[in-house]
């Protein structure tokens, strides 16, 4: 199948895929399986932001709340905000659908984020 779309193509052969748009992917061809992560862009993406993180079972903590901002946000903060969390509704949309609930609800904040929020 290769051969064919080489033929038709012009391509070249790399070998077996190891990464694609920050996702690592391995394979394991015994059990026929395939293994996508972004560890290694959610590390960028918590470095970049400094963000601290605190391992849990779940993404949300079952006693937060998300109460709207009393006051306006500085326009920085809120760019910096959103940054965030366009980064992770990429990391949402490659390979961790289970945060999408926690995405949706900080991107609801956008507009008008906290530290809070943050």
């Amino acid at each position: 199948m290769k051969q064919k779309f080489m033929a038709r193509w012009e391509c070249r052969d790399l070998g077996e895929i190891t990464e694609f748009l920050g996702m690592h992917i391995s394979c394991d061809h015994k059990n026929r399986k395939i293994f996508i992560d972004q560890c290694e862009y959610l590390e960028k993406v918590l470095a970049r932001f400094n963000v601290a993180t605190n391992p849990t079972h779940t993404p949300l903590p079952s006693e937060f709340s998300f109460k709207p901002n009393e006051k306006q946000c500085d326009l920085k903060f809120c760019q910096k905000y959103q940054q965030l969390v366009g980064s992770l509704m990429y990391l949402m949309i490659g390979s961790r659908p289970d945060i999408g609930f926690v995405v949706v609800k900080l991107a609801q904040q956008m507009a008008n984020s906290s530290n809070n929020h943050y």
